[in-house]
C-alpha cells in the first residue's frame, strides 16, 4: 500500500510544480528507495535534466508496490513525451490506459493527468480514456493548464491563431489556482507565439512573465523567459533592452553547462546589445541635453565643439562614451530622474554600469531604479520582507545588513525572497530543521516559510552558510 505521506507529496507536486522543490528537499530522506527515485526524477526534471531524470526511473528494475509502479511508469511516460521518444511514450501510454480501472483512486487522478497531457500533444483521434473522459472532474486544474497549452501549440504550429486563446485559458486557470510554473509558462508562451501577430502585446506578456519569474523562482531555470523577451524586444524599441540584456548575461554566467548550451545564441545577441555605444541623436535626447546645459554647463564635461555639434544638430549620433562622461559627472542627478523619462541612450549606458543584478535589500534601501521586471519583482519581495518586521527590529536588521560583506548580503537577500515566496498554505506539514529552530524563535519568524527558505537551498554547504549568516543577526 502506497504511503499516505507520499501521496500528500504527490499532491503538492501536482499543485505547485517546480515551485514545490523545497518541499521535496525537506521530505526525500523519509521515503523508500523507489519513492526517492521518483522524487529525484522530479527534481532533475525541474532543473531541465530530463535524461538524468529518466535514468533515475530506469534504476528501478522491480517495484513490488503496484501503485508506486504505476507512478514510476507515469513519470517515465512524461519524460519520454518531453524528450520526444514517441514509440516508448506510446507503449507506456497504452499500458497505463489499459490499467486505469485497476489503479487505486488515490493516485488515479495523477495518472489521468499525464495521459491527458500525452493525448493533447501526440494523441490520435481514436484515443480514449474510456469512462474517464477528458472533461471529467477527475482531471485536475493543474493538468488543464498544460492540456490547454499543448492544444495551443498544436494549433499555432498548424497556422491557427486560435491557439492563443488556449494559452489565455491556461493562464486564467494557473492564476486562479496559484500555480507559479503554469503562470510563467503560459505568459511566456503567449509572448513567444503572439510576437508574429502583435509584437507590442507580445512584449507586455513577456514583461509580465519576467516579473512572475522573479517573483517565484531563483537560478538559471528561468533563462527561457529572458530568451523570449529579448527575441521580442529585438523587434521593437524599448528602453529596458540593455538592462534586461545585462541581467540575462549575469544569470547566464552562473548557469550549469547544460542550460548554457541552449542560450549561447541569445548570449551573443545580449553581448552585442551591451557593446553598442552609438545612439541616434533623436528629439528626446536633444531636448534633454539642452535642458541639462542650462543648469549644468556641458562644456565642463565634454568639449565645446562636441556641445555645439550636439545642440545645433551638426551630428546625427551621440557616442556612449560621451553619455558616460555626462552621467559620471552628475551621478546624484541621474539617481533622482525617473529612468523612463531619460533618453534611450542614457538608460542603456546606466544599465551597462550595473556590476550585479542589484535586486537585494540594499537596492530597495537605496531606491535604485530598474526597468527590468525580473529585478523589480525581487525588489518587491525584499520590500515585503522588511515590511513584515516591527519598526524597531527592522531598523536594527538594516544596520546589521549594511555592515555585511557582499556575499553575506546575497545570502540574506535570497533568504528574504524565499521567506516571502513560500509563505503560503501547502496542504502538508513542513519539517523544521534542527539548525533553524533557535533562529526562528529568536527572530519571531514563521516556521513554515523560514524552514522552506532553508530547504530551498540544494546542498548542505549552502544551508550551513545560511545558518551561519543568520546567527550574526542574533
Amino acid at each position: 500500500m502506497i504511503d499516505y505521506e507520499f501521496v500528500r507529496v504527490l499532491h503538492v507536486i501536482k499543485s505547485y510544480g517546480s515551485f514545490s522543490k523545497p518541499i521535496l528537499n525537506s521530505v526525500i530522506s523519509k521515503f523508500t528507495w523507489a519513492e526517492k527515485a521518483f522524487i529525484s526524477s522530479v527534481k532533475y526534471e525541474y532543473e531541465h535534466e530530463q535524461k538524468k531524470a529518466l535514468s533515475e526511473i530506469k534504476k528501478i528494475k522491480r517495484c513490488y508496490d503496484k501503485n508506486l509502479k504505476y507512478l514510476l511508469m507515469m513519470k517515465k511516460l512524461e519524460l519520454c513525451r518531453i524528450l520526444g521518444k514517441k514509440e516508448s511514450a506510446r507503449t507506456l501510454y497504452e499500458k497505463l490506459r489499459q490499467s486505469l480501472p485497476d489503479i487505486s483512486p488515490i493516485i488515479r487522478e495523477s495518472i489521468i493527468d499525464e495521459l491527458v497531457a500525452y493525448i493533447a500533444l501526440f494523441g490520435k483521434e481514436s484515443d480514449s480514456l474510456g469512462k474517464f473522459k477528458l472533461n471529467d472532474r477527475s482531471i485536475s486544474d493543474s493538468a488543464k493548464i498544460f492540456f490547454e497549452m499543448n492544444i495551443g501549440r498544436k494549433l499555432i504550429r498548424a497556422g491557427d491563431k486560435k491557439g492563443l486563446d488556449n494559452f489565455k485559458d491556461a493562464l486564467e486557470i494557473a492564476r486562479k489556482i496559484h500555480h507559479p510554473p503554469g503562470i510563467v509558462s503560459a505568459l511566456n508562451a503567449l509572448s513567444w507565439y503572439e510576437r508574429n501577430y502583435d509584437v507590442d502585446q507580445a512584449l507586455k506578456y513577456g514583461k509580465d512573465a519576467l516579473y512572475n519569474a522573479g517573483l517565484y523562482f531563483e537560478g538559471a531555470n528561468i533563462l527561457y523567459v529572458f530568451d523570449t523577451v529579448l527575441e521580442v524586444m529585438n523587434k521593437v524599441s524599448d528602453g529596458a533592452l540593455a538592462e534586461i540584456s545585462r541581467d540575462f548575461v549575469q544569470l547566464y554566467e552562473k548557469a550549469p553547462e547544460n542550460i548554457k548550451k541552449r542560450y549561447r545564441g541569445t548570449r551573443k545577441c545580449a553581448d552585442n546589445i551591451i557593446r553598442n555605444s552609438i545612439y541616434t541623436l533623436d528629439g528626446k535626447t536633444k531636448r534633454f541635453l539642452r535642458k541639462m546645459n542650462k543648469v549644468y554647463a556641458l562644456d565642463e564635461i565634454i568639449s565645446r565643439k562636441q556641445v555645439y555639434n550636439i545642440l545645433h544638430l551638426k551630428v546625427k549620433n551621440i557616442r556612449g562614451e560621451t553619455i558616460r562622461k555626462i552621467i559620471t559627472k552628475n551621478p546624484e542627478l541621474f539617481k533622482e530622474i525617473e529612468l523612463s523619462k531619460l533618453p534611450e541612450g542614457f538608460i542603456c549606458e546606466m544599465a551597462k554600469k550595473k556590476e550585479g543584478l542589484q535586486d537585494g535589500i540594499d537596492a530597495m534601501i537605496n531606491e535604485r531604479q530598474t526597468l527590468d521586471p525580473f529585478i523589480q519583482a525581487r525588489k518587491d519581495l525584499a520590500k515585503a520582507y522588511l515590511e513584515r518586521m516591527p519598526k524597531r527590529i527592522r531598523e536594527r536588521f538594516i544596520q546589521k545588513y549594511i555592515a555585511m560583506d557582499e556575499e553575506e548580503k546575497k545570502i540574506i537577500d535570497r533568504f528574504a525572497r524565499d521567506y516571502v515566496r513560500y509563505d503560503i498554505r501547502w496542504g502538508m506539514r513542513v519539517n523544521v530543521p534542527d539548525e533553524m529552530k533557535d533562529l526562528i524563535q529568536s527572530f519571531h519568524l514563521k516556521k513554515r516559510p523560514a524552514s522552506l527558505s532553508y530547504w530551498a537551498l540544494d546542498d548542505e554547504e549552502e544551508r550551513g552558510k545560511l545558518v551561519n549568516v543568520l546567527k550574526r543577526f542574533k
